[in-house]
């Protein structure tokens, strides 16, 4: 808990410590903002209300509090060692089954086979296979949705209608 009337707290010497830094002051020109505004020699001397007053001051001088890191749960921990493995999320987990069910699949287990032959496994296990899954399953869908949308020749690319001219032509003539 923070003192208000108490002796400057450690945060608060290194805040004006990193404000100097930041503002290029000299030595010289720090202890005279010191001794000209609070009779101290040094930071360590100041009270709490003093010390917040001083890097209140900094900040009209142009300093700028860095921003907090924001951590995650595996920052926090650091790297996990090889023999670690980290399971699959609840939310991954629904990824899978969300963009499983959009993929017209040609066989009822048409999932399983291709999870069987392209990602070498049975069922999703850990963190790292689920990004796999997600990801083939994300081109696979986007495979599937611009196959949908492609003109009646499938050797005709959406971007170049003419590549298919002949093919087009020979279909209407046959449907003629």
């Amino acid at each position: 808990m923070r003192q208000v009337n108490g002796k400057i707290d450690a945060k608060q010497i290194q805040m004006i410590h990193c404000a100097i830094a930041r503002l290029g002051l000299s030595d010289d020109e720090y202890r005279a903002i010191l001794a000209g505004q609070y009779q101290r020699e040094s930071c360590k001397a100041l009270t709490y209300m003093e010390a917040t007053r001083l890097i209140d001051y900094f900040k009209t001088m142009g300093f700028v509090i860095p921003p907090r890191k924001k951590y995650t749960a595996a920052s926090r921990r650091g790297p996990l060692p090889g023999n670690v493995v980290v399971m699959p999320s609840r939310d991954q987990l629904n990824m899978i089954d969300a963009l499983a069910s959009k993929i017209a699949w040609k066989f009822e287990d048409g999932f399983f086979r291709w999870m069987k032959k392209y990602m070498k496994i049975d069922r999703v296990i850990t963190a790292k296979q689920a990004e796999a899954v997600i990801e083939g399953l994300k081109k696979m869908l986007d495979h599937q949705d611009r196959r949908d949308r492609s003109p009646i020749d499938p050797h005709v690319s959406p971007d170049n209608p003419d590549d298919g001219a002949i093919g087009n032509r020979a279909l209407q003539n046959i449907e003629e």
